[in-house]
């Protein structure tokens, strides 16, 4: 038996463990979940991170409202520490839960908040507890939320299974392991092992006045007609995800010189300012979307690319929500597949390297995002104008060479 094979068949006899005392403590979950199919009641839905964290829970969220229309859905959720973006932002006008309870790190730590939160969750009387777990959880949180639900007084309870993590294993060494799901698909999966079925489809619902804003800010840009617009998020939260600002200018250069598109660049408000100075270092109409806008009217502005280059961050999976084609950057440092986007109009290039699997914040010498060349991302995005739009460029096939093949070489 391989390494890589020892460690999946240990984690599996670990979720059988944590499977079995799920189904001790709450034995009735299969019954609430049928009784809710058709009947009012409260459903307490645990999932915590950022703003790729919370687009990724989203198609599964659906799944939930979908299943229980005449529940009451909560979201108990966390950024981190304050300051961060919040699933209140990503989740606004959705419709998909009925409140949201928000804490941060720095809160959680004081046993006396930790108190409060409980006795207020179990005033609630909540019928069905949902964990949506991150996909490196281990078993010493999962054990922790189980008991927590425990706590709560819940007749059902769901979601305590690992996924990406393998315990007394050095995860550094199995790079033979390839992940059957993204996150999203993961999630789903998760809800259909307890009978909660997943939608045919998702799509974002963008309201009309984030869709007019979007509108109002590439209109001076398209006076003179149509033109392709690329966006370009040039910004990861872990360094370590970062490729190179010199590639993107580059790559804005020979797009420019192909194409001739508007240029938006992504990015949070704090970045406005970096935004500004790459925006020098390439020709080209560029709008700016840092500090402009919500959110959610990013994300209508996401829905107005016809392609985004991206690295592995939030607003990727948002704009995947969309519809938006992408190109997707990654770096070799956690497992391939995990965080791709949940579309069929992607193409991600990842390479493997033999530092990879790190999965580290961090990192001096960026190897992996390094070896993604210039060449391939701008094959990329003009395989992928050609494919959607191919009346803004006429591109010979012959030179988009098979970078598919890269994203493993």
């Amino acid at each position: 038996m391989s390494y890589c094979q020892l460690a999946i068949s240990l984690r599996d006899a670990v979720n059988f463990s944590l499977h079995v005392l799920n189904r001790i403590l709450f034995p009735g979950t299969r019954k609430v979940v049928e009784k809710l199919r058709n009947s009012p009641g409260r459903v307490l839905i645990l999932r915590t991170g950022n703003v790729g964290d919370t687009a990724c829970a989203l198609p599964a969220l659906a799944a939930v409202r979908h299943n229980f229309p005449l529940a009451h859905l909560t979201l108990l959720t966390s950024p981190g520490p304050r300051g961060l973006p919040e699933a209140r932002e990503v989740l606004e006008r959705q419709k998909l839960v009925d409140e949201i309870i928000t804490f941060y790190r720095e809160d959680f730590a004081n046993l006396s908040f930790r108190k409060n939160l409980l006795r207020d969750l179990r005033q609630r009387r909540f019928d069905l507890f949902l964990l949506f777990p991150q996909g490196r959880t281990d078993v010493r949180r999962l054990t922790r939320d189980l008991l927590f639900a425990r706590l709560l007084g819940v007749k059902g309870a769901w979601g305590f299974s690992l996924a990406h993590h393998f315990p007394l294993m050095d995860n550094r060494r199995l790079h033979d392991y390839r992940p059957h799901h993204n996150e999203v698909e993961r999630l789903l999966h998760l809800l259909a092992g307890t009978g909660i079925n997943s939608l045919a489809n998702f799509h974002l619902k963008l309201p009309c006045s984030c869709q007019q804003m979007a509108d109002r800010l590439l209109a001076p840009y398209l006076q003179n007609g149509p033109r392709p617009v690329i966006g370009l998020q040039t910004r990861a939260k872990a360094q370590a995800k970062q490729w190179p600002l010199a590639n993107f200018s580059e790559l804005g250069c020979r797009l420019q010189a192909a194409c001739q598109p508007v240029f938006i660049l992504f990015g949070g408000a704090a970045e406005k300012y970096q935004l500004q100075e790459f925006a020098r270092t390439f020709p080209g109409d560029k709008l700016i979307a840092a500090g402009q806008t919500s959110l959610i009217e990013t994300t209508a502005l996401l829905s107005r690319c016809h392609v985004l280059v991206t690295l592995d961050t939030g607003p990727m999976h948002l704009a995947a929500l969309v519809g938006t084609p992408i190109v997707a950057l990654f770096s070799a440092r956690q497992f391939p597949k995990m965080w791709e986007p949940w579309t069929d109009q992607a193409i991600v290039l990842r390479k493997s390297v033999p530092c990879e699997l790190c999965f580290q914040e961090d990192c001096d010498h960026l190897t992996c995002m390094q070896a993604i060349t210039v060449d391939e991302v701008n094959a990329a995005v003009l395989e992928q104008m050609n494919i959607y739009f191919p009346q803004f460029i006429n591109w010979p096939r012959k030179f988009l060479w098979g970078h598919r093949e890269s994203q493993q070489s």
